[in-house]
């Protein structure tokens, strides 16, 4: 499978760049609610300019995923559970990563949804416990290649600890 990862590229980032994680951390920081996960996904929308974002936790059995806020070009759809299996973000589960700059639908020819969103270019991370146990996942997937996929991974991995307290909260909510 062609797919990179993105965090062993030796990317240095840009005074913009700086700004806008900046600002991803003064969004964590901010007391969160019931819209914090669509909040997240806008801003990763945004400044990674992608065309789709999913956010999604994992189904008890692990072999679905239940999107939390699913955004296409920063408009709400409505959730969906769809199944891992044959699916590039089965691929984020055992990478914890991955990225497919180009052709993810050839890869993933099992995958109707990619065909039927056009999606060309791909990039997954996983969530983790604090157990380091799987929670969710976030999905960046566009028509066109992701024109700067380390600083999406680098805006990822900046909301990811907020992302994955909230997926937690919400799959326990005594906690």
């Amino acid at each position: 499978m062609e797919y990179r990862f993105v965090h062993h590229w030796n990317y240095v980032l840009r005074e913009d760049e700086h700004r806008i994680l900046e600002s991803a951390i003064s969004l964590t920081s901010q007391p969160r609610d019931e819209s914090f996960l669509r909040l997240a996904a806008e801003f990763i929308a945004t400044h990674a300019q992608v065309q789709y974002v999913l956010i999604g936790s994992l189904s008890e059995d692990g072999r679905n995923v239940l999107t939390k806020v699913f955004l296409k070009d920063r408009e709400v759809l409505p959730n969906i559970s769809y199944p891992l299996q044959h699916s590039p973000c089965d691929s984020v589960l055992t990478q914890r990563f991955c990225y497919y700059p180009n052709n993810v639908q050839r890869h993933f020819p099992r995958d109707i949804e990619l065909q039927e969103l056009n999606i060309e270019s791909y990039l997954g991370s996983i969530f983790l416990t604090k157990e380091g146990e799987p929670v969710g996942l976030v999905a960046l997937m566009s028509d066109k290649q992701i024109e700067n996929a380390a600083f999406a991974e680098h805006l990822v991995l900046v909301l990811s600890p907020a992302i994955e307290e909230e997926l937690i909260l919400q799959s326990n909510p005594a906690l």
